[in-house]
């Protein structure tokens, strides 16, 4: 028998032996591990669901409480703040952060959380209008410009007579979601047209699922409550899987090694390296450039043509990956229009800062947006929207440091982060941006461009949100006050 058919042999054999055996290990974990997986998610997210009803359990048995009680009825009718205060400040834990007595007018008697505070007039709230016409409101809306958790009655002498209301709320926060996934695997975030909120920092739930409940909606828009796994555990039973898999290789290997090493080794030897170096690239010891230099060393060593071939072709192909992978990862990473970096690099450079600031550095970030750009546009053309984006792109390049991060956030849109920069130094950037794009003449749009921009500095303890809010809260207080200004934090 020829040695190619010795190997060819050899190697289906054994090849179908390791196959077939992996497969087998990988697919019985995992319906093990599925099973269990799913079953613990399912008694997790009821345990969410449990928790989430006492919640709204506990607003309601803290308003009948207070309805109850003569005293209350009593100070209500009477208008007397100070007891009513007195009671409702007692039943304030974590489980209910407000308390309010209201009026039939809509105006607030007394408030458990704060003594001095009384006299707002929430008549137009949505809560209490459901409350005065439906008796109760048990739902979502805004206490205070606070999203919140809302249980609101109507207090009645004697049974029948109504006299006023009471509130009970619970904020929507990162502690209220917190509370109801402690303990466990799992994820809630909350939702609304105003904000988005999430348990962990976790931006993204895995095998999402919404929160059965039936609130009735206020004020606020499109709210929703939404569990999913924080963070996928499936990962680690193939993880497990995996190890298995590869001890199962390796033991197959080791027989191998030793039924082909009088034929394969002493026939094959000048291969090894060829091979070494492709099993050293797939395992993650050598990236493709590494690759490429190792076989292009390979080639001037060995002096059987064959070797020589196959690595040369081996090296030419690990040469275009590697020009491949650069081009993708540049086109991953730029605005095709404007040659900026696009958002998903922002994100990355502001996360990277972030870190930078907690070990000293500093920075401060920029949100720029091109005034009236929708008006270019709409009576110019797309063509022309384009060549603004792309020429004021190049002024703003033109205006920043070597070390300045800028790109295209969005639309016409755009951040400029600046390393090592303060508050004043970026009010500098910014005025200089500002100007060199207003006296620009553009070729193909006869009108003035101008930009409106946001100023923010990096505070302790910050996220990506909480600078960027801060800065598009200046650029927005900037289009605000007529636009082609500059406006920063307070």
């Amino acid at each position: 028998m020829k040695l190619y058919h010795k190997i060819l042999f050899l190697t289906l054999v054994q090849l179908g032996a390791i196959v077939s055996f992996g497969i087998y290990q990988i697919q019985s974990l995992y319906v093990t591990q599925k099973m269990a997986f799913n079953q613990k998610n399912l008694i997790q997210s009821e345990m969410i669901q449990k928790r989430f009803e006492e919640k709204l359990e506990q607003l309601q048995k803290t308003a009948q409480i207070l309805t109850a009680s003569q005293e209350v009825v009593t100070g209500i009718i009477s208008n007397d703040t100070d007891m009513l205060y007195n009671w409702s400040k007692l039943f304030l834990s974590a489980s209910t952060h407000k308390i309010h007595f209201i009026d039939l007018d809509g105006t607030i008697i007394s408030r458990g959380e704060s003594e001095f505070r009384f006299g707002d007039d929430v008549s137009k709230r949505f809560y209490v209008q459901q409350a005065l016409k439906n008796d109760t409101f048990l739902g979502i809306d805004n206490v205070d410009n606070k999203e919140c958790l809302i249980f609101a009655k109507r207090i009645k002498q004697y049974g029948e007579k109504p006299i006023g209301l009471i509130s009970v709320a619970l904020i929507i926060d990162d502690d209220l979601l917190a509370s109801l996934v402690q303990g466990t695997t799992m994820n809630i975030a909350y939702h609304s047209e105003n904000q988005t909120l999430s348990a962990t920092n976790h931006e993204a739930l895995i095998d999402a699922s919404s929160l059965h409940v039936m609130l009735q909606a206020g004020s606020v828009k499109e709210a929703s409550f939404t569990i999913g796994l924080a963070s996928d555990e499936e990962l680690q039973a193939l993880k497990e899987a995996r190890t298995n898999f590869f001890v199962s290789i390796g033991i197959a290997l080791i027989l191998f090694v030793f039924a082909l090493h009088f034929t394969l080794l002493r026939h094959l030897r000048e291969y090894q390296s060829l091979s070494q170096v492709l099993i050293d690239f797939y395992e993650d010891r050598l990236d493709i450039k590494e690759v490429g230099t190792t076989i292009k060393q390979t080639m001037n060593e060995r002096s059987t043509p064959e070797v020589k071939k196959i690595a040369e072709a081996l090296f030419n192909m690990s040469r275009k990956v590697a020009e491949t992978q650069d081009a993708l990862e540049h086109l991953s990473s730029t605005d095709q229009l404007t040659a900026l970096w696009n958002r998903r690099k922002l994100e990355e450079f502001l996360e990277q800062k972030l870190k930078e600031s907690e070990r000293g550095s500093f920075f401060s970030v920029l949100m720029i947006d091109i005034d009236r750009f929708k008006t270019i546009n709409d009576t110019c053309g797309h063509e022309v929207g384009d060549h603004v984006l792309e020429i004021t792109a190049r002024l703003m390049r033109q205006s920043i440091r070597t070390g300045d991060m800028l790109g295209r956030w969005g639309g016409e849109e755009f951040l400029l982060i600046l390393p090592q920069t303060d508050l004043s130094g970026a009010c500098v950037i910014a005025e200089h941006i500002r100007t060199n794009v207003k006296e620009h003449r553009f070729e193909d749009y006869d009108h003035t461009v101008t930009v409106s921009l946001g100023v923010a500095t990096y505070r302790l303890s910050d996220t990506p949100n909480t600078i960027l809010k801060r800065a598009d809260t200046a650029l927005y207080r900037a289009k605000n006050n007529g636009r082609d200004k500059v406006e920063h934090e307070d």
